[in-house]
C-alpha cells in the first residue's frame, strides 16, 4: 500500500510539472507575440480670449404664486394746493424654482447671483433669466435656494421642469488656455511651457484664475496669441503576427 502511496505521489507531482512548465512556455509565447509600444506627441495650444463662468447646477419645478403689493400714488388736483395719498392694491404674479444643492456647494452661492433658467415645455426648451432671491438653510432638512424668474412670459406656466445655472463667478473676454496646458512644479506652483521665437519652450510661471470644465483664465504671465506646448505620451499593447493595436494601456 505504501508503495502505491509513493507511486500516486510521484505520478502527481509530475503531472504538476508539466502543467506549470506549459504554463510557463504559453506565457512566453504570448509575450513573444505581444509588444508594448509607447508613441509621444507634442501639443500645441494658443493663449485666447474666453468667457469663464464658474457655476452651479440644479433643478426644480416652476411654482406660480400671486402676491398683492399695496402702492401708495401721490394725486394732486385741481381745487387742492396740497397731494393727498391714495392707496391702491395691486396683484404682481411671479414665477420661482426651488433647488436643492449639496451642503459642500452651499457657501458659493449668494443672493441676487444672477441664474440661465431651462424650461421644458413639451418638446421645447424655452430660456429665462432669474436670480438667487432667497437662501433656505436648514440644518435638520435639505437646505434649498428660491430661484425668481425675471423675464416671465405667457408661455411659462406651473409644474414645468426646470434646470437652473447659478453663475457663482463669471470673467468675461479674458486670457484663457485650455486646463490641460496648465502644468505644476514639485511646489505646486502652476506654470506652462512657452514657445519662444527659435521654436524652443521656456517654462514660464503664471497666475491663474476661476475656470470652467474647459478653459482657465490667466491673470498674469501670458497674453492672447502666446503659444504652449505639452507633450503626450501613450502605450499601446500591438500583437507581432499581425502587427494590429489590440488596446491602449496608459496615456499621460
Amino acid at each position: 500500500m505504501k508503495n502505491k502511496s509513493w507511486i500516486i505521489i510521484l505520478i502527481m507531482g509530475i503531472a504538476l510539472t508539466i502543467s506549470i512548465g506549459y504554463s510557463v512556455v504559453l506565457q512566453q509565447k504570448n509575450a513573444e507575440k505581444e509588444r508594448t509600444v509607447t508613441t509621444t506627441s507634442i501639443i500645441e495650444m494658443t493663449a485666447t480670449t474666453a468667457t469663464i463662468k464658474n457655476i452651479l447646477k440644479g433643478t426644480g419645478v416652476v411654482e406660480y404664486k400671486e402676491v398683492k403689493e399695496e402702492n401708495i400714488e401721490n394725486n394732486t388736483t385741481i381745487t387742492e394746493e396740497n397731494k393727498e395719498n391714495e392707496q391702491t392694491t395691486e396683484t404682481v404674479k411671479t414665477y420661482s424654482v426651488k433647488l436643492s444643492i449639496e451642503d459642500k456647494d452651499f457657501g458659493k452661492v449668494k443672493e441676487n447671483q444672477p441664474v440661465e433658467i431651462v424650461v421644458k415645455k413639451e418638446e421645447k426648451n424655452l430660456n429665462y433669466i432669474g436670480k438667487v432671491k432667497k437662501i433656505n438653510k436648514d440644518p435638520l432638512a435639505k437646505s434649498t435656494i428660491d430661484i425668481e424668474i425675471i423675464n416671465s412670459d405667457e408661455n411659462l406656466q406651473a409644474d414645468l421642469q426646470a434646470t437652473c445655472t447659478i453663475i457663482v463667478e463669471k470673467a468675461e473676454n479674458v486670457v484663457a488656455l485650455p486646463i490641460e496646458a496648465i502644468q505644476k512644479d514639485e511646489e505646486q506652483k502652476k506654470y506652462v511651457n512657452l514657445v519662444v521665437e527659435d521654436g524652443n519652450t521656456t517654462k514660464t510661471y503664471i497666475k491663474t484664475g476661476i475656470s470652467d470644465d474647459y478653459y482657465v483664465e490667466i491673470k498674469e504671465g501670458l497674453n492672447v496669441g502666446d503659444r504652449v506646448q505639452i507633450v503626450k505620451s501613450s502605450t499601446t499593447v500591438v500583437n507581432n503576427n499581425e502587427n494590429n493595436v489590440l488596446k491602449p494601456t496608459s496615456e499621460k
